[in-house]
């Protein structure tokens, strides 16, 4: 709670000089790494939860936790921009002079959103911004007001309209490549990039801040979910990274996990992508199906090689697997549960897409 009282008190300064945003993020990243240290007790054992379960979990994972009683957590990053987590999903908002732009609205956070909003500050919100236009992020948007402005990118506009949900309002301001969102003291910088997990997935970035907003495409310091986040264009993916490395930023809102990210979290994951693209290209050229079915023969009457393909692929997923967990698995939390996914993930975009260009990372 001493987070809290000491965000409260900076938003009511009003905005600090570029030295003290500064300073505020830094205690910001110095509050999470010493929740994080200090969450062993939490829970009574000595152990985070999930190792008190029986569990393992990398300690690049941890982050604060989340008081259940309560549901969710705020801490300010600095200069008037809060995070908040419902401890698996994460967004930010930005309190100004006049008034709170809220960024996205996770329906598992629902009306705690406004309870996290109501501890820092009594300004109404006038502007939500969507990320991107997928359930998870955003359905929670149709409890804000009537009368608050939605920015969105015009492709999110586009498949809004298709869904027809009631709880994903329309957006009422929409554009194609860049918006600057001012709104009395405070600045947010929107771009849009092209494809990476989803087709309108945007870049949401306070430059006084130093803070970046992307989402479902970075975890920090954990294995991304199943098929690389479940990205619907994995070069598209993979380029991501140096888009997001290209910002001048310190703190990462990345949408899921137990904390914020960093450029390091960014840096990692890129060096996992790099492995799994290597891996990838590795175990096609090692073995090849025509090779695969002559080692393996079709025995069964009726069985024909495409039978087979399955056993192909989850051959070349287990030599990816074999090789890249010892590396990963105590670098990465979650790397267990969807390191295999990943791989398949990405044997399938060599034979879909292509290999995706690993140049730069």
């Amino acid at each position: 709670m001493s987070e809290i009282v000491e965000a409260q008190d900076l938003s009511d300064r009003g905005a600090p000089s570029k030295g003290g945003a500064d300073r505020g993020r830094r205690h910001f990243l110095q509050c999470v790494a010493a929740a994080t240290v200090a969450q062993a007790g939490f829970c009574g054992c000595g152990l985070h939860p999930a190792l008190a379960a029986g569990g393992t979990i990398a300690a690049s994972g941890t982050g604060p936790l989340v008081d259940p009683g309560k549901g969710y957590l705020v801490q300010q990053i600095g200069d008037g921009l809060y995070w908040v987590t419902d401890g698996a999903y994460s967004t930010m908002f930005m309190v100004s002079s006049a008034g709170v732009v809220a960024c996205d609205a996770p329906p598992t956070l629902g009306e705690n959103y406004f309870k996290a909003i109501a501890e820092v500050t009594d300004k109404p919100v006038t502007h939500l911004v969507y990320s991107h236009e997928h359930v998870d992020h955003i359905a929670g948007a149709h409890l804000f007001a009537k009368d608050v402005t939605i920015v969105a990118h015009a492709r999110t506009a586009e498949l809004l309209a298709s869904r027809k949900d009631p709880r994903r309002p329309a957006p009422t301001v929409t554009f194609d490549t860049t918006y600057t969102l001012e709104q009395g003291n405070q600045r947010l910088e929107l771009a849009y990039k092209g494809i990476n997990h989803s087709i309108d997935n945007i870049f949401i970035f306070a430059p006084r801040q130093g803070t970046l907003m992307f989402i479902d495409v970075v975890y920090p310091g954990w294995m991304p979910y199943k098929n690389l986040g479940v990205a619907i264009d994995i070069p598209g993916f993979v380029e991501a990274h140096r888009k997001v490395l290209a910002y001048d930023f310190e703190t990462l809102v990345a949408g899921h996990v137990s904390r914020p990210g960093n450029r390091q979290d960014v840096e990692t994951q890129a060096e996992l992508v790099k492995d799994l693209v290597n891996a990838a290209e590795q175990a096609y050229a090692s073995l090849s199906f025509p090779a695969f079915l002559r080692q393996h023969p079709p025995r069964l009457a009726g069985t024909t090689a495409w039978d087979l393909h399955q056993d192909y692929e989850q051959t070349l997923v287990s030599q990816m697997h074999d090789g890249l967990l010892p590396k990963w698995r105590d670098r990465l939390a979650g790397t267990e549960t969807y390191l295999r996914d990943n791989c398949w993930a990405m044997l399938e975009t060599f034979v879909v897409q292509g290999k995706p260009d690993i140049s730069g990372l």
